[in-house]
């Protein structure tokens, strides 16, 4: 289903001279100047539709006065179609000229099809069950209005503010238009009054509390940057993570120097959890300079372009360089988990830590890589850059090699490796292929000689098999 978020051409005022009540035989649309008129018109199916689907009857109301220019809209005189809803409806429309905006903010003027309705409560219908239905991408984005989450009428009418319309003072509008009119009196008393008749205790039951989502923030230090993505625009600002509390204002792209791939500074996550679904999405708090004063804003983790990072599990003695400035991290600086610095690289005195996580972070093509080191109980991140942490490798002198050799009586006590032992970050074992016995035959194309301890490797292969063994010599006859 399609909403309008803008005044129509054709939905504009008849002309002046339209005065009075105007019924059209055959149907029931209101055409008007006399607002009383109006509502006394739409009063039935009006109340009757909205109390159906648990809606405000005075914020429909007042949307249909507002939306059909108190019922004079071409639009509404031509096809009941009070709420500028396109499409067809049971096959029916009208074409009619529309205003609309191109990418570039240009106004133009293009032709559409929107719903022609047998009769206004068709119109009210269709409109009631977008308000419950929400749209294919969102079928809760309307569920500020329902009676069970707006506590009052004025509640549901600024949920329309952003969701159902662009302007900002769509639900102003529509709340000035139910308090001059009386309509939260005449109608939504009258659902009350209809509700309280089947209850027991004879009370009017009071409208279930909003529920709203669960954040969790993780702080982080605020020199951490993204670029917005390509579809930044498609998101919204914030000023707090959404449909985690009352009262969040929105704030247009179009108010902040905003681009693709225009550099962010980030200085929290919030991971939010759906009230309603339970689903958990990502949010980072943002701003546009670097100046850690400036004005913040939410968004959604798909309006940025964050840096990737790619972890490796592994074992590796490394030297800090606890000279060189600096501190140590909770997570990896600058990933999509944002980091926290735990303290200074000088206060990590030790000779050498174990590191048991490899982090090659990508960050505007620029590659790093990262160390996850224990401390005590804890784990902390480390960058190698600037020589900041260095893991300590054996080193080894390779050169070609070729023939076959035959594994030893002590074959057994020696170990397979996917490198040199002590040379990679990614040190992987293996266990001796099956049938491996004293005098089964390998082929050799590598050989290896640790610098240090003058101790020689050979890479071999088993019959039949492609893959690749590293082995101490003394394995090998």
């Amino acid at each position: 289903m399609v909403r309008i978020k803008r005044w129509l051409l054709a939905a504009l005022v008849m002309s002046a001279g339209v005065s009075g009540f105007m019924l059209t035989k055959g149907t029931s649309h209101a055409a008007t100047t006399d607002p009383q008129t109006f509502i006394s018109t739409l009063k039935s199916p009006v109340t009757t539709v909205a109390n159906q689907y648990k809606l405000y009857p005075s914020v429909m109301m007042a949307q249909a006065a507002l939306e059909s220019a108190w019922g004079t809209s071409t639009l509404t005189t031509t096809a009941n179609n009070y709420f500028g809803i396109k499409g067809s409806y049971n096959g029916a429309s009208v074409t009619m000229k529309t205003a609309e905006y191109d990418s570039n903010g240009q106004l133009y003027y293009t032709n559409a099809n929107f719903r022609k309705y047998p009769s206004a409560k068709a119109s009210m219908t269709d409109n009631a069950k977008l308000l419950r239905n929400g749209t294919s991408y969102n079928t809760s984005i309307y569920s500020g209005t329902w009676r069970e989450n707006a506590a009052t009428y004025a509640d549901a009418a600024n949920a329309l503010t952003g969701t159902y319309a662009t302007a900002p003072t769509y639900g102003s509008s529509l709340i000035s238009i139910i308090k001059q009119y009386g309509l939260n009196t005449l109608l939504d008393a009258s659902a009350s009054d209809s509700s309280s008749s089947n209850s027991n205790s004879g009370s009017t039951p009071k409208p279930k509390p909003v529920v709203y989502s669960k954040a969790t923030y993780y702080g982080a230090s605020g020199t951490q940057t993204a670029r917005l993505s390509g579809q930044y625009a498609t998101y919204r600002l914030y000023n707090h993570v959404k449909g985690t509390r009352a009262n969040i204002t929105k704030t247009a792209w179009s108010k902040v120097a905003a681009g693709k791939n225009v550099l962010v500074y980030l200085d929290m996550r919030g991971v939010k959890k759906d009230a309603s679904t339970g689903k958990k999405t990502t949010w980072y708090r943002i701003r546009f300079a670097k100046n850690t004063s400036a004005k913040k804003y939410w968004v959604y983790t798909k309006a940025l372009t964050l840096p990737t990072v790619k972890y490796t599990s592994g074992t590796a003695a490394v030297k800090v360089n606890n000279t060189v400035s600096g501190s140590y991290y909770d997570h990896v600086f600058n990933s999509p988990y944002l980091a926290k610095s735990m303290g200074a690289l000088n206060k990590l005195t030790a000779k050498s830590y174990v590191a048991d996580k490899q982090a090659i972070k990508t960050q505007d093509g620029y590659k790093s890589t990262w160390y996850r080191i224990k401390v005590g109980k804890q784990a902390y991140w480390i960058a190698a850059t600037e020589t900041a942490a260095a893991p300590q490798y054996d080193a080894v002198t390779y050169s070609a090699a070729s023939g076959t050799k035959k594994l030893s009586a002590k074959y057994s006590k020696y170990t397979l490796y996917n490198h040199v032992k002590k040379t990679h970050f990614n040190q992987k074992t293996y266990k001796w292929p099956a049938g491996s016995k004293k005098g089964t035959k390998v082929t050799v194309n590598f050989k290896g000689v640790k610098t240090a301890y003058k101790t020689t490797w050979y890479r071999i292969q088993f019959n039949g098999s492609q893959t690749n063994y590293w082995v101490d010599a003394r394995a090998l006859a």
